[in-house]
């Protein structure tokens, strides 16, 4: 059998993913089977209907801080929008985080957002 898909760990699915580039809406995250950790990124407004597909209320966010709950921390207590505080932020071989919580207008955290590692 000669496919072109590729086998797949994870796949993860949410609301928003930030992206230097900008905010994609309804993303879907798929974590290849390779040494390289290669992703693919697509939008899918249905993931419930994927198997094996996990699904995170809130907006991810690769190449996130290790220490991500003190660097998290930083960005509430800034009140600005994380369109705005998140490209001086992340860094290069971060982690994959989601925060949930946020006023999806302005994409502001406020007391009640939350982070977690993926």
């Amino acid at each position: 059998m000669n496919s072109s898909v590729r086998p797949f760990r994870r796949r993860i699915a949410s609301n928003l993913l930030w992206t230097p580039q900008g905010v994609i809406r309804h993303p879907l995250v798929t974590f290849c089977e390779d040494p390289e950790g290669t992703f693919l990124v697509e939008s899918c407004p249905m993931p419930d209907r994927l198997a094996a597909t996990e699904f995170y209320a809130g907006l991810l966010v690769a190449d996130f801080p290790a220490d991500y709950l003190r660097a998290f921390e930083r960005l509430r207590a800034s009140g600005e929008s994380l369109t705005a505080t998140l490209p001086q932020t992340v860094v290069e071989g971060g982690i994959w985080v989601v925060i949930s919580g946020l006023d999806y207008a302005t994409l502001r955290p406020g007391p009640q957002s939350r982070i977690q590692a993926l």
